[in-house]
Formats: structure tokens, sequence, C-alpha cells
């Protein structure tokens, strides 16, 4: 039997925790837990095995004590990083053997995963890449096609093509006038799962992928695991991910899903089911009120209107990120007969615009807002409004994510100044759902 044990002793604010991974079964295995709980910090040690300055470029150092230690066991082959006071970080000075180095490929979330630095080399390869597909010498890269339009519900990318150079591939979607539209300008959920095929066919047998949720919508996130699991009996890969996707979670087995959690600062690590991960994650006891909406963005919005118009409310509120639309509609509707969240007059949902010509949109408890979604009002304000006061360093988005996260990341504005900005823009627009938003959360009587 080949598995990997990984312990952390004294790192940030983890005092201990263990990591057993059975590497002789292939297949998922999810960790989910509450802000804090140390799966970022587990993640980094991971990574840390084959990219040794991970925690110099990621953490502070006041992470680490002298008593700061990860130990990796492969089989019986360990490595030992200890606290180097010159590096101010963690340090392994002997030679580490190329099975245990060539292991894990861990991914961190922004800004420091491969999802987000492959787009110099993209680009500074965009000469080749053209050549290629003006002489035909490019490829049909058929299995990453598939994963695509089964993980999108689509069929735009039967049109990707793959150009080899110098060892690595290079994907872009190709017009029928042969322009083409290089990966690093797809979305950063498209380029995420470029970057993620690329990974499963490359030779670590152990995935670790924080935050695998990031940039990939409701339906993207729930198509996702069967496709795993797929390439994982395929290629004999193990893929360890974090994620807060309800989405997603409701697609894994019940083998698939643990559940960490900080008690003092030990950290354990439990197989659990979706159920007690849903109750665990989002305190679906203890509140008076219960607003579902389907992403994480949305769930940001919701709670700056509420923080904005309805901060004198005393009654205790969740709003909570649950998936796609049909999924909440789901879950209000049970609730009305099995009420496990609260009486049904306590539970809401609210959802993005484009969502309002679905059938379950006639619900009396299903709201929506008056955006397509967050990012996509933002991007046509920045192409209509010509006192558009987010002005990035790019002109030529073709997603509202990408142009979010650049006004955040270049510090231009933060998320409540977008927020509002659209809410400005749209006020007129907004007046209904925040009237029936704080009419959920009334203030008390004076």
């Amino acid at each position: 039997m080949s598995r990997l044990q990984v312990t952390l002793d004294a790192i940030q604010h983890v005092a201990h925790l263990h990591l057993d991974v059975d590497l002789s079964k292939s297949g998922l295995m999810c960790l989910v837990g509450r802000n804090g709980a140390g799966k970022t910090t587990l993640v980094r040690a991971l990574r840390n095995l084959s990219n040794s300055d991970t925690f110099i470029r990621t953490a502070t150092p006041y992470a680490f004590s002298q008593k700061s230690r990860i130990v990796y066991d492969l089989n019986g082959d360990q490595a030992t990083f200890t606290y180097n006071s010159a590096l101010r970080s963690l340090d392994y000075r002997d030679k580490i053997s190329r099975e245990l180095r060539d292991l894990i490929a861990a991914e961190l979330p922004m800004p420091y995963g491969a999802r987000f630095n492959y787009f110099r080399s993209a680009s500074e390869a965009d000469q080749d890449i053209r050549t290629a597909i003006t002489l035909g010498t490019c490829d049909r890269p058929d299995e990453l096609i598939s994963f695509l339009n089964a993980v999108y519900e689509t069929d735009r990318y039967s049109a990707l093509v793959e150009v080899r150079l110098k060892g690595k591939s290079y994907y872009a979607l190709v017009r029928e006038d042969q322009t083409y539209i290089r990966e690093d300008y797809l979305s950063s959920g498209e380029h995420f799962l470029i970057n993620l095929f690329r990974t499963i066919k490359g030779p670590s047998r152990l995935l670790v992928i924080d935050e695998i949720d990031l940039s990939l919508d409701a339906a993207a996130q729930a198509n996702l695991p069967g496709w795993l699991r797929g390439f994982c009996a395929k290629y004999d890969r193990k893929i360890l991910f974090t994620t807060h996707s309800l989405a997603l979670m409701r697609q894994l087995e019940v083998d698939e899903l643990f559940y960490m959690e900080r008690e003092t600062t030990q950290v354990s690590i439990k197989p659990i089911s979706y159920s007690y991960a849903m109750a665990r994650l989002f305190g679906f006891e203890g509140y008076d009120r219960y607003i579902l909406t389907e992403d994480k963005m949305l769930t940001a919005f919701i709670g700056h209107i509420v923080s904005k118009h309805c901060e004198k409310t005393l009654l205790r509120h969740k709003i909570i990120f649950i998936g796609g639309g049909s999924q909440i509609a789901e879950l209000i509707s049970k609730n009305r007969t099995e009420e496990f969240l609260a009486p049904s007059d306590k539970v809401i949902a609210i959802l993005d615009a484009d969502q309002k010509n679905e059938k379950f949109a006639g619900d009396p408890s299903i709201y929506t807002i008056p955006l397509d979604s967050v990012e996509k009002a933002l991007l046509s304000a920045s192409r209509e409004d010509a006192d558009f006061p987010f002005r990035t360093h790019k002109s030529d988005y073709t997603n509202g994510r990408s142009l979010n996260y650049d006004i955040r990341d270049q510090r231009i504005a933060t998320q409540e100044d977008i927020f509002d900005y659209l809410l400005e823009r749209h006020r007129d627009d907004f007046q209904d759902i925040v009237g029936t938003i704080c009419a959920f959360l009334p203030q008390p009587h004076t």
C-alpha cells in the first residue's frame, strides 16, 4: 500500500495537524472547513515539498517558531523541514528523493497559483501560435475539448487547437475567419480548467488545489467532480482539493468529503456527509432569517446591501451561497415541507436577473436583482459609462470577472466601492429588491 503522511507542528495558528492519504486508491479527497481551520496552511505545506520557497513567498515569517516543522513520509521515505532562523522560514538541508519531490503538484489560490501565472508564457509564444494556426500544424486536443464542453455544457470548445512548443502545450479557440482567442484571453475559469488538465497529464500522482471552485460558475462546479473521477481512474491520480461550494460538495461521494476542524490549536480531519458539511459550514441553526444565493459574488453583494440599508435590524441572519438556481429552488421547496432551515416565511432566495425567466422564478420566495450579474453589469458599465471610475491598465476585457479582479488587484477600488458604484448607477432599478430585503430584515419599532 502506498501512503503519504504529512505532519505539521507549530505553523501559524496550527499547533498540530496530521494528514494521511492513501495513494494506492485513485480518486477525490475534498477538504472543507470554516475559514481559519488550516486548509490553506496545509496546501502550502504540500506545495512546499516540491517548491521549498512556498512559505517564503506566501506566508509571513511570524508564522513560524523554533518548534515549527513539517514531516513528509512516503512509505518510510522521510523529509523533515525545520525552522531556519536565517531564512525566518522552514528549510531542509538534505537531498529529497526524486520520488518524494515529484509526488505532489499543488495549486494555491490567487495570486500565487499557476492558474494566474501562465499568461506571460502564452503571450510570449503568440507568434509561434499564430504561425502554427496559419500553417495548420496544430493539433486537435479531443480529450480537453470533451472535458471543457461537458463542464460548461456547450460545444464552443470544439474549435480548440493545441500548439506544442518547446515541450509545452498552448491552446487557442480558432474562429471561422482563422482569427483566434488565445487561452489567456479566455475567462479565468476556463483558463484554470486548462491548467488543471495540464497538471493531470503531468508526472505528479497527488494533485492539490486550494479553492478549486474559484472562478467557476455553479453549473461548472457541479459538473466538475464526475470528470475528475474519470481522469483519476485513467491516469492513476489522487486529487485533493478545498472548496466552499455547496454545488460542488453535493456531487461528491460519501468517501470523498472530509471536514477540517480546529479544536483550540489541534486540527482534525474527519470524513463527513454533505448534510453535515452544510450544517457545520453555514450554521443552519440559531438564525432568524436566511437568504440563499447562487454564487459568492452575489452573496457579498447582498451582504453589502444589508449593511448599507438594513443595518439596524436586530434579527440574526445568514446569507448563504448554495449553488445554481434550480438547486436553490429545490431547497426552498423542501424547506416548506420539512422546515430543516427555518419556517418557510423566514427563508428567501435572491438570484441574478438572468434567472428570472426560469420556471422556478415564479416561486413567491425567490427574487432577483435587476442585474444579470454583478460582473456582467460592471463590464457593461466599463463600455458604456464615459465617466467609468475604475480604469485599469487593460481595455479589452471579455468578461466582467477578470475586470472585477483587476480593479481590486491593482488597488483601484475595493469590492465595496464597486458595489456602491453599481447600486448608484442602477439606483431606481434597485428600489424594489432593496425594499424586499429590508422588509425581510425589519428594523425594531421605535
